[in-house]
């Protein structure tokens, strides 16, 4: 007898042990959103959460949502060393992918999703497609066998009286979703810079020739900073650069402004642009004001190239000099 119940003590033993291990080693990806009920004109944070025993490279995920009750505003990743590929996106799918050059692990939450509600009206967010990326043996990117979709679905109930706006700052570099219009250039940036760099190289060479020559004489040091432009990704100029010709250059929705933004949510004086011989400076004038996804509060912070700028609630915009 004290032999049989030792091995069916074994055998329940190497069971328990079995279904843990298959447990713990499940892929799953699902979604949360931190409420059910809003007001019109508030924010819905929705994360997508995983669970992989298996350290990732990248992952990707689609989210079907109603346009005319959601308006999504952008997307970040927590996870450390995660880059969002800035993709095109589709009225009612919000598509992101993002990648990293190190194997992550990952328990919890990849990516954080914000939605503004846009007025009264019961809609769903559906986790349409998902993924978790790894490197395979050859060296290329590959799907992760084995993912199952957990919660995919989050019903919503959106009351048309008014909310108060989202004012919490977005952590990292978030990536702009929505329906963002084509730039106007259709040439390549690559072939662009190609050609500047030709371009400056010959100028360069012929100032050079002169100088040999004596036919010139020494340059005058630049006291004077490069022309920039505000290219807007979103809002009501959405798809327009404007050059800052005139400093300081203010941003509002009063049309005194040099760059007039006629949005509910920005001030008449919004913020300004302005330059030193360090270079461009963003200073906030008392709306709300985002660089990068860091708030700034009437101070000023530097501005660079690629920098993405959100004002008030719904207006993006990327320096370049």
């Amino acid at each position: 007898m004290k032999p049989f119940a030792s091995l069916l003590l074994a055998i329940i033993l190497t069971f328990t042990v079995v279904v843990g291990a298959g447990a713990q080693s499940a892929e799953t990806i699902w979604l949360v959103a931190t409420g059910t009920s809003y007001k019109t004109g508030e924010t819905i944070i929705v994360t997508v959460n995983a669970a992989s025993a298996t350290p990732i490279q990248g992952f990707t995920f689609q989210i079907r949502y109603d346009p005319a009750c959601l308006q999504p505003t952008n997307a970040t990743s927590p996870i450390p060393g995660m880059n969002g590929l800035q993709l095109p996106q589709l009225s009612g799918l919000v598509d992101a992918s993002y990648a990293s050059t190190t194997p992550q692990t990952v328990s919890g939450v990849l990516a954080e999703v914000r939605f503004v509600t846009l007025g009264g009206c019961q809609t769903n967010l559906m986790l349409e497609s998902a993924a978790l990326a790894i490197r395979n043996e050859q060296g290329f990117a590959a799907p992760l066998p084995g993912v199952t979709l957990g919660e995919k679905s989050i019903a919503l109930n959106i009351d048309k009286e008014r909310g108060v706006s989202d004012t919490l700052p977005v952590s990292g570099t978030p990536l702009i979703l929505g329906e963002v219009p084509p730039p106007a250039s259709t040439f390549p940036i690559w072939l662009i810079v190609l050609l500047s760099i030709i371009f400056g190289g010959g100028v360069m060479f012929w100032v050079f020739k002169l100088l040999r020559k004596g036919e010139v004489s020494a340059p005058k040091k630049m006291t004077s900073v490069p022309t920039a432009t505000v290219e807007m990704k979103r809002g009501p100029q959405a798809g327009k650069s404007f050059s800052i010709n005139k400093l300081p250059c203010h941003i509002g929705r009063d049309p005194v402004n040099e760059i007039c933004v006629d949005d509910p949510y920005i001030t008449s004086r919004h913020a300004k642009i302005f330059a030193t011989n360090a270079g461009y400076y963003l200073m906030d004038l008392g709306g709300d004001t985002f660089i990068n996804g860091m708030a700034i509060r009437k101070t000023a912070v530097a501005l660079h190239p690629g920098d993405t700028v959100r004002l008030g609630r719904n207006v993006f915009f990327t320096f370049a000099v």
